[in-house]
């Protein structure tokens, strides 16, 4: 047994270069793996930590049911006998002078204490007397913060230095931990009041109850009362959608890397089939061979696998600032912490491509089993059945493809169904990749005859009777080729649909916008009211509310600004549905349609100031300013509601035929800029949004790529394969006058064809996965339409890609092919 499985090893270190080729193709599909998941769990690490350092010993919070609530509520709190402690809070985001954002906390320092303790920890200066001074410089000076530590260091501040940014400089007079990493400044509340606009103004209170129920009783109108894991629960459902899509991109690199394993078990099979018959006729058993082979397989699966977690965990470095900003720019404010390193990455990745490596090589070890010691020493033979079973594998193909239809058209909720379905058409796609190699062969010979005459002839041969090497290496690449053109089809119709969303319903010719960090005053509305040159001015109030015990979103405009100057896209109707908005009623977003299943005509129920209120749908809208879904309401509606006159942003709408129309806009910004509001013009807002939505795609072009160079091994496994394999025909073919070129032409051609045929392939399966993502995959994960808007570029870069890849994937058996030399290749015939 040892002397059997040495023979195999050794053969591992003879043939280097082969060796290197497979483990770096397993190592790809491990890293893009691993990648994914370790830096989507640090993400939401990092979320459960900051809920976990915000919520502190909180069990419960106060907030209004839309915006904040006036601070003599805190009188009412201090003589509840349900109460144990709270504390005001004040949440914003603050832009840094870097770029950066980080999350501003006005907090109370006494009431603070008993609910986060470990912000009375902050590292003061220990100069004599100079303690006492910074602590108490934190309530009387208006610009004292206290930093998170991470983020000073970063900053390269110190107590005692400035930060700078967009609301002016702040004094550090000290630095506190925070486990998450998350960048948090804190600021006494009254200072952070003042420098918000939100004098009297609260966001919520956190609170510690002894008697829950009996609180709920008393405030249960105006209020909402919710506890602290609840809290967490919603936001955490906030990321749902988004944690599906990375994990089903995750299960993308692996589902190629298969195709990958599968590959290198059989180029392992064929390199050893000589050497396994030789071992059968000196004695050895069908156990020991197959243990030894099993033996390599699994020493290259978990070395690829070991290699292929420390790539993850680079990879994941890079990732998590991704999947952070997506978050941000999406959901909530988020700083994810770069994953650590633990020694269980690489017993993970070890694992991972050693289980994959021997379950992957299961089929082709049937080879092994059935070996007959003469056929393996007299040579290749010929599939004769391959073009029989490739039939078979092709009706089993089509009756996964029915089976996933009928699964994408039934499930028409759920999110888990609409994925098992996209990967059994993707699997019944590629196991129709042998008979589909079959019928196109044809015309593969054909076009091959007239790019290298003979040996192309040949080369097209090689690629119909090897249906079991190349149909496997053909459908890994086609898998990998139709996903890039379906990812990019949906990504390119999305970048459409919104571009076309906000042309419509963005239409202003300023807005100014406060980027969460700062009202827009009332008092500075009316003066721009009171302009007369001015066509329209729109107060916009966005704010985040719970409807069916999850989170929404309710917005305020005013509905005869928007009738007159936008272009709203009406699932039903036209701009008359803003005569009914005017009238009290709302309009709904698409994706609160479809997510709470509400149409128009229906009646909401919204927790309001003065208790339940009931309000009809007039009509739904096509919108992308949220998945969670969006109530839109007339201002005048929201104020009887809510009592909650603050305003996110304003636009301002502006004749374009008048004269003076520059003027009045530089006017216009003048002003804003008095009040230390940030102006943009509709461009740079169209702008802005479309650079979140291509970074909300970072990732999935990170996991395309992967996915390429993974399939990219394959196909260079494959033709390594072919030409181990029939080693001793292109003896036969340099011994009957053909050239060295020829021949490495024939292995050229091979590659060509293989890219080709995975090309061909994949413009009906990437089409169609394209339609799935669009019509099946979004609409359920983020309940909202996205138009089909077809392109030539995912194509055109599909066939660049397959072009590059299968010439590259031919260079190293080119190589081999030029130094071999044809005596060696036919010394036993």
């Amino acid at each position: 047994m040892k002397i059997v499985t040495r023979s195999f090893l050794r053969y591992m270190f003879r043939r280097r270069g082969l060796t290197v080729l497979q483990f770096l193709g397993i190592a790809c599909g491990v890293a893009a793996t691993v990648g994914i998941v370790l830096s989507a769990k640090a993400a939401l690490t990092s979320f459960s930590q900051a809920i976990e350092f915000l919520k502190g010993k909180a069990t419960h919070s106060l907030e209004r049911p839309a915006g904040p609530m006036d601070e003599s509520v805190l009188v009412r709190l201090m003589h509840d006998p349900a109460v144990d402690a709270f504390s005001p809070v004040i949440e914003r985001g603050l832009r840094l002078a870097d770029g950066e954002t980080a999350r501003l906390l006005g907090i109370d320092p006494f009431l603070d204490k008993n609910l986060r303790p470990e912000l009375a920890h902050a590292d003061f200066p220990t100069r004599t007397g100079e303690g006492t001074k910074d602590r108490s410089s934190f309530i009387f000076k208006s610009n004292a913060v206290l930093v998170e530590s991470q983020l000073a260091r970063r900053l390269g501040v110190t107590p005692g230095g400035t930060i700078k940014s967009a609301k002016g400089s702040f004094e550090v007079i000290g630095v506190f931990p925070n486990p998450s990493g998350e960048p948090i400044i804190l600021m006494d509340i009254g200072h952070a009041q003042a420098l918000l606009g939100l004098g009297g103004r609260l966001d919520r209170v956190d609170l510690i109850l002894n008697d829950p129920s009996g609180f709920l009783s008393r405030w249960e109108d105006g209020y909402h009362v919710q506890t602290s894991l609840k809290r967490r629960e919603t936001l955490a459902h906030m990321l749902l959608a988004f944690r599906l899509n990375l994990e089903a991109l995750s299960l993308l690199a692996l589902f190629v890397g298969i195709f990958l394993i599968y590959n290198t078990a059989m180029f392992a099979v064929v390199s050893r089939k000589k050497d396994a018959g030789i071992l059968r006729s000196l004695g050895a058993h069908r156990s020991e061979i197959i243990a030894a082979f099993l033996a390599e397989i699994a020493l290259l699966g978990s070395a690829g696998g070991m290699f292929g977690g420390i790539l993850g965990y680079l990879l994941s470095r890079v990732l998590a600032g991704e999947v952070g900003g997506t978050i941000s720019n999406l959901y909530l404010f988020l700083q994810p912490a770069p994953p650590r390193w633990s020694p269980w990455i690489v017993v993970l990745g070890t694992l991972l491509g050693g289980t994959a490596a021997v379950l992957g090589s299961l089929w082709p070890l049937r080879e092994l089993i059935c070996l007959d010691p003469v056929q393996a020493l007299s040579g290749r033979t010929a599939d004769r059945k391959g073009g029989a079973h490739a039939r078979r594998l092709a009706a089993a193909g089509m009756g996964l493809i029915v089976l996933s239809l009928i699964l994408l058209v039934i499930s028409s909720s759920r999110v888990y169904a609409g994925f098992a379905g996209a990967f059994g058409f993707l699997i019944g796609a590629s196991l129709l990749t042998g008979l589909a190699l079959v019928i196109l062969n044809p015309l593969i010979k054909r076009t091959l005859d007239r790019l290298g005459g003979l040996p192309g002839k040949v080369a097209a041969g090689n690629i119909r009777f090897n249906l079991g090497r190349t149909s496997v290496a053909v459908a890994a690449f086609m898998v990998a080729l139709s996903m890039s053109i379906g990812l990019s089809t949906m990504i390119g119709s999305f970048r459409r649909s919104v571009e076309r969303w906000l042309e419509r319903q963005i239409s202003g010719d300023l807005y100014i916008s406060s980027m969460d960090e700062m009202d827009v005053p009332v008092s500075f509305y009316d003066e721009l009211r009171a302009m007369k040159e001015l066509e329209g001015v729109d107060p916009y109030r966005n704010t985040l509310i719970y409807y069916r015990g999850t989170s929404a979103y309710v917005s305020a405009v005013d509905a005869s600004v928007l009738q007159k100057f936008t272009d709203f896209a009406w699932l039903k109707g036209g701009r008359e549905n803003w005569d009914r908005v005017k009238a009290g009623e709302v309009i709904i977003s698409e994706s609160f349609s479809r997510r709470f299943s509400v149409k128009a005509g229906d009646v909401l129920t919204l927790d309001a100031v003065h208790g339940p209120a009931k309000l009809v749908v007039a009509a739904v809208f096509y919108d992308y300013t949220s998945e969670h879904g969006v109530i839109m309401m007339d201002r005048a509606c929201y104020l009887r509601l809510f009592e909650d006159p603050t305003i996110t942003s304003v636009g301002i709408f502006v004749d374009p035929r008048h004269p003076q129309r520059q003027h009045i806009l530089a006017k216009v910004s003048r002003r804003a800029g008095d009040y230390g509001l940030p102006v943009f013009t509709r461009d740079q807002l169209h702008a802005n949004a479309l650079k979140v939505f291509d970074s909300t795609f970072a990732v999935t072009l990170s996991m395309r790529i992967l996915a390429i160079i993974v399939a990219f091994f394959g196909v260079a496994g494959a033709i390594l394969t072919l030409f181990i394999e029939r080693q001793r025909e292109f003896g036969i073919y340099r011994a009957l006058g053909f050239s060295t070129l020829q021949v490495a032409g024939i292995t050229l051609m091979e590659g060509l064809a293989m890219g080709m045929l995975s090309f061909l392939l994949s413009l009906g399966v990437g089409t169609a996965m394209a339609g799935i993502l669009i019509k099946v995959i979004n609409l359920r994960s983020f309940n909202w339409t996205i138009f089909f808007y077809p392109s030539w570029t995912p194509y055109l870069l599909a066939a660049a890609t397959a072009l590059l890849a299968s010439v590259g994937g031919s260079l190293y058996p080119i190589f081999k092919a030029w130094r071999t030399y044809p005596q060696m290749q036919i010394r036993e015939e």
